[in-house]
């Protein structure tokens, strides 16, 4: 069978043979199409690795490195903050001492204008105040500015040269303008000094109601972050986990179709990729081998049915040759017709027991055809007669009337039906029944084909392995395990299911059911208890 075509990466599909690998469904090896898996697997390398990289471990780092990086950020403005606090908390201290200063002065100031004592009290003060600017002028000047400082020491220096000169000044309208002039100096540095404290005071109250706010918002956009962060984690790395344990799923149903690129980038679940490849492959090589021997083990058991067969038309053949060598001459026309007839239609009769044959065992691609289900169900029972009359097997056939045709390739729905009673012959004792009916499936759209058998049945702990790949519980030699999974395969693709239900010591049954359809499709039918078809698009990789 062909492959299919490939899809763009991009596109994340593939329509994937259902047995996988391109092998053929009925297991035939085709080494043409084992060489066209090994190309597109390495073609599926090439596109695996010829991508940027980009590490699990650099995103790792680069998520816990946004966190570090945000908190540094915040840490770096609690800090700053700090350090602005500090700095206004000993400008408020300044200011206190500077206004404690400047009102000392006035008071001896006041005591200097009433009663003329304390002027060299208010100039040490004023003195001192004029220290405590000149000592901190940094700070100040940082605060307040350089136009406010000027301001703010040319009152100081004002009101120092005006106590200086009211101190040698007589009384007179001159000294009273220039104690005025000295009272206006003294009200503008309080004022002035006042009025910048209190607005450093409501900035130092601002900041710390701000300080106390940051922490709450800091772990609230923390918590987002952590959880974005995760968030991108598990899709990043659950997701990607979760769709290889898919592909094993689907590696274990036998899709063998390489696992195609999804991102534009590698990471270590590439490599993982191209190791799941690589088993795909070896897997895929394994079960071509397995399912010959398979194949050839069915061929070898009808070859002994077919020979034992022939020899009847062959014997029937010699005994009339012979007779028409001895008596040809007293024999009459119409009696040498008559065995001419004979050994004509012997061996017409042979030419189609080998002609089964060979169609069972041929080498083909899949051709899907409007078939009538009966007479496929006839040429399987043709095949497995012998080897039912050679167990001393009942074999039974009831095809219902008036069926409608299917789509599908007749030499594998045949293999699929020798299968199933091969199976079940394979278990019967002497005497034992098979029943094989073709009817109208229950579920609309369906034809059903029944294969029960009275043996020993299947136990139940065994029942849901019975279609893996390679489990069998015969004898070692008797069987590869792959008789059913192949048979799914085949059903699968044409849009059917196998079911079956099985009872200890009273036998089992296999119902197939295929569609009426006017072309095969892939089903998605009832999920009771029969088993799915295979999946037939393929993986994608991370």
């Amino acid at each position: 069978m062909k492959r299919p075509d490939h899809q763009a990466p991009d596109g994340g599909q593939d329509v994937a043979n259902a047995q996988g690998g391109g092998s053929t469904l009925d297991g035939t090896f085709l080494p043409d199409q084992e060489d066209a898996l090994k190309s597109e697997l390495e073609l599926e390398k090439e596109r695996l690795t010829h991508r940027p990289t980009l590490r699990i471990r650099t995103r790792i780092t680069l998520s816990f490195l946004f966190v570090f990086a945000f908190c540094v950020v915040i840490t770096l403005w609690i800090m700053y903050t700090l350090s602005r606090i500090q700095e206004k908390t000993r400008f408020l201290e300044l200011a206190d001492s500077y206004m404690s200063e400047i009102q000392q002065a006035r008071r001896f100031e006041k005591n200097f204008l009433l009663y003329g004592t304390n002027l060299e009290d208010a100039q040490e003060h004023l003195h001192n105040a004029q220290d405590l600017l000149n000592v901190n002028r940094n700070m100040v000047r940082k605060i307040l500015g350089p136009r406010n400082l000027g301001t703010l020491s040319q009152h100081v220096s004002d009101y120092d040269r005006l106590l200086t000169k009211l101190g040698e000044a007589p009384e007179g309208p001159r000294r009273e303008a220039m104690e005025a002039e000295l009272r206006l100096h003294g009200s503008e540095m309080i004022s002035f000094a006042m009025d910048f404290s209190g607005q450093e005071r409501r900035a130092v109250d601002h900041t710390f109601m701000l300080a106390r706010r940051v922490p709450f918002v800091f772990l609230g956009v923390l918590l987002l972050t952590m959880l974005i962060i995760a968030r991108f984690l598990t899709r990043q790395f659950l997701g990607t986990l979760s769709r290889f344990m898919e592909y094993t799923r689907r590696i274990g149903e036998g899709n063998f179709s390489p696992i195609t690129p999804v991102r534009k980038y590698s990471d270590e679940f590439s490599q993982l990729a191209l190791a799941f490849n690589q088993m795909i492959y070896e897997l895929d090589h394994r079960q071509r081998i397995l399912v010959e021997s398979h194949k050839v083990r069915a061929i070898g058991t009808l070859v002994a049915g077919v020979a034992h067969e022939l020899n009847n038309p062959l014997n029937n053949i010699m005994l009339t040759a012979a007779l028409l060598l001895e008596d040809h001459k007293n024999l009459s026309e119409e009696e040498l017709r008559e065995m001419i007839g004979d050994v004509i239609g012997e061996t017409e009769r042979s030419q189609k027991i080998v002609r089964n044959l060979l169609d069972f065992a041929r080498e083909s691609e899949i051709k899907v055809k409007p078939l009538h289900l009966g007479e496929i169900v006839e040429n399987a029972v043709r095949l497995v007669g012998n080897q039912v009359k050679m167990h001393k097997i009942r074999l039974e056939v009831e095809i219902g009337k008036d069926l409608p045709t299917i789509h599908g390739d007749s030499q594998m729905l045949c293999q699929v039906f020798v299968n199933l009673i091969l199976n079940a012959v394979d278990v019967l004792p002497e005497r034992g029944r098979i029943q094989v009916r073709a009817f109208r499936s229950d579920e609309k759209g369906y034809l059903a084909v029944e294969i029960a058998d009275n043996g020993p049945g299947i136990p139940e702990h065994i029942l849901p392995r019975i279609f893996e790949p390679f489990f069998t519980t015969k004898t070692k030699g008797k069987g590869t395990g792959l008789g059913l999974s192949v048979s799914r395969g085949i059903i699968g693709k044409l849009g059917g299911y196998i079911r079956v239900r099985s009872k200890v010591g009273e036998g089992t049954v296999f119902t197939v059911l295929l569609p009426t359809t006017n072309i095969p499709f892939e089903a998605t039918g009832p999920a009771r208890d029969e088993t799915a078809p295979l999946v037939s698009s393929p993986p994608s990789a991370p």
